[in-house]
């Protein structure tokens, strides 16, 4: 039946709709009669499976629970936890942890320019499909589904992604939405869909809101300070890696243990384990309402031989204890990093299916106050709901009491630069209101450098090799001066879609010219590697050591250009030589090392070089500099 009549007028145009793109599940709702509401779908059901079937024989495309039931008859075109790979290259290393997962018997390949691509076999014929795509096919059958409820075709939408989604990825879920048909009004974040939902529906709140995010593949925890309609981002802290994936996988393991003890590692066949993951999914979701239960696992061996499988609760919250302690880790992350207590938070709220798991209720009570925990909204719905308030925020003015809400986003990751040796230099921190603006200055290290590289990397490490790279860009046409005479200023500007731009203006000899104006967009992207931002704290000491390491080299590489600059005003050729001689061994030893070369040798290295004082007394080098370096490198490590 359909609730809204179409019709010639401004008026009767459809109501844009909010659509939460799950790991798991994914949903659609709008805005109608004055309160949000969830759209079925064609099985009569508020979310639907994020699965997807390909017919190997023909050009059926099955979605939901059909793809679910499908799925069995040909693993390979059976397609799910798409949202875990799109926007992604195929040498991520998420992505190759899925490729080589036991459980994901998809075939994951890489197209021209690198990135990650399913190939099925779809209609008869071998194929590509790009994740966006895929979870374009999704969109298309939550899109049909609000079509028939809303009597419309054209549509407008609002898309939810995770808060610690990157730019490559928010960018590759708008072109799902757009290959589904929808013309995308705006990327809101889940953490901040699923408050404004719950906020619009209990508008007495205000103060400090957690958003508590545990969904099907990633975890996300976000502070706002809510005062009326003016709901500021403090903080947010997450684990694109952390959902209910993980800990049906950690089940799934559990029940494989058993049935290779009872029937060998030969049992385990592809179309088994797909069938083991069905149940264990099954099995986690009942123990969130009941204490023990079992389910049959039927005709393991393709005979007669049932398999039964079955778990207390408590052996369950055994199982995924780590999880859960990870989740919490995170919670506490974010207050420290906000400078706030527990005591400072007045409701939690909790969004995403696995916030129904009594151990987590248990424990974020434990922490906050039972009394602060808020489960009065469905955690499935809560996003979509929530984005189909912004869906009529956008579109709808006579909504008067929602029309003047404002949101303000803070920066999920660092962004700096690398000119030396890997070392980053943040110029926009993590957690910036946005939109963000900030500026560093830079020197130029070489006589007659006549340009200057910067890569740009996002991430909280000192060193490069531990961030994710970004881009980069050059500013050419520098004034050939001596080393460190010529200053590049440059300024990074974020704005509220995380679209990063960046200026370079030069100085030299006390005048400001802008000899080059460098301004570019760059899509904020994401590589794993293998010690990932949140390993900043731990890692302090050795990020520190590398800082001086850099410093060091960079203040003696200066010294030694400054020397060979004024080299030619020496009236002694042997002197000359001596000298130009001493600064090419220390440039050459300087461009051998690394972070990891004691710096007693390097202090060797440069005594020995300090030497050439003697000839070049006049000048009035400044050696101290690099010595005093050292000696505080050196006593650091000690």
């Amino acid at each position: 039946m359909s609730h809204f009549k179409a019709g010639a007028s401004a008026k009767s145009k459809p109501p844009a709709i909010g659509i939460d793109l799950g790991t798991s599940f994914s949903a659609a709702a709008v805005f109608l009669d004055g309160k949000p509401e969830a759209i079925r779908n064609k099985e009569g059901q508020r979310t639907t499976p994020s699965y997807i079937f390909y017919n190997e024989r023909n050009s059926n495309i099955w979605v939901g629970s059909a793809a679910d039931n499908q799925g069995i008859s040909c693993i390979t075109n059976f397609l799910f936890d798409v949202k875990r790979i799109i926007g992604r290259k195929y040498n991520d290393d998420y992505v190759q942890l899925i490729k080589n997962s036991e459980d994901h018997h998809f075939i994951i390949t890489s197209d021209s320019d690198g990135n990650a691509v399913f190939e099925v076999k779809h209609n008869g014929m071998h194929m590509k499909k790009w994740p966006e795509d895929v979870s374009s096919e999704v969109m298309k059958y939550l899109k049909n589904s609000a079509s028939e409820y809303l009597n419309a075709e054209d549509m407008d939408a609002v898309i939810s992604v995770p808060a610690h989604f990157n730019q490559a990825q928010r960018r590759a879920t708008e072109k799902a939405a757009e290959l589904a048909g929808f013309n995308v009004l705006k990327l809101i974040t889940e953490p901040v869909a699923g408050a404004l939902y719950y906020l619009r529906e209990n508008p007495h709140v205000c103060g400090k809101v957690l958003v508590y995010d545990f969904g099907g593949g990633t975890f996300d925890v976000t502070v706002i300070d809510v005062n009326k309609n003016q709901y500021e981002i403090m903080n947010r802290e997450g684990d694109i890696f952390l959902g209910g994936r993980d800990m049906d996988k950690l089940v799934v393991d559990y029940f494989k243990g058993k049935l290779i003890e009872e029937y060998g590692e030969q049992i385990l066949t592809p179309k088994l384990r797909r069938r083991l993951l069905n149940k264990c999914t099954v099995l986690k979701e009942r123990l969130s309402i009941q204490e023990e239960y079992s389910i049959v696992l039927e005709c393991i061996d393709g005979n007669e031989h049932d398999f039964t499988i079955s778990m207390t609760r408590t052996k369950y919250e055994q199982i995924i204890s780590a999880l859960i302690d990870k989740s919490m880790d995170i919670v506490k992350k974010c207050l420290t990093k906000t400078g706030i207590t527990p005591e400072d938070i007045t409701n939690v709220v909790l969004i995403g299916s696995v916030t129904r798991t009594p151990k987590i209720r248990q424990r974020v009570s434990e922490y906050f106050g039972a009394n602060k925990i808020k489960t009065d909204i469905n955690p499935d719905e809560a996003v979509a709901l929530g984005a189909a308030y912004q869906a009529v925020l956008l579109t709808q003015s006579e909504f008067r009491d929602i029309e003047n809400i404002t949101i303000s986003e803070v920066s999920p990751f660092s962004l700096g630069v690398d000119v030396t040796k890997g070392l980053v230099r943040k110029i926009i921190e993590k957690g910036s209101r946005l939109p963000a603006r900030n500026d560093i200055e830079f020197l130029t290290l070489h006589n007659g450098q006549s340009a200057m590289g910067f890569k740009i990397y996002e991430g909280e490490r000192k060193n490069a090799i531990h961030n994710n790279y970004v881009g980069e860009f050059i500013c050419r046409n520098l004034p050939k001066r001596k080393a460190g005479e010529v200053k590049v200023k440059v300024t990074f500007i974020l704005d509220y879609n995380r679209i990063l731009r960046v200026e370079a203006n030069v100085f030299s000899l006390g005048e400001t010219t802008k000899l080059s104006s460098i301004v570019q967009e760059y899509p904020l992207c994401q590589h794993v590697v293998t010690s990932n931002i949140g390993d900043a704290e731990k890692n302090k000491a050795d990020d520190d050591l590398f800082e001086f390491f850099v410093n060091i080299y960079c203040s003696i590489k200066t010294l030694i250009h400054h020397v060979l600059y004024y080299l030619e005003d020496l009236h002694s050729d042997i002197d000359k030589r001596y000298i130009k001689q001493k600064c090419s061994i220390l440039d050459s030893y300087m461009e051998k090392i690394n972070h990891n070369t004691p710096f007693n040798e390097i202090l060797d290295m440069f005594l020995a070089f300090e030497k050439i004082n003697g000839p070049m007394k006049d000048f009035h080098f400044d050696f101290e500099k690099p010595y005093q370096k050292l000696k505080r490198a050196i006593e650091k490590v000690q």
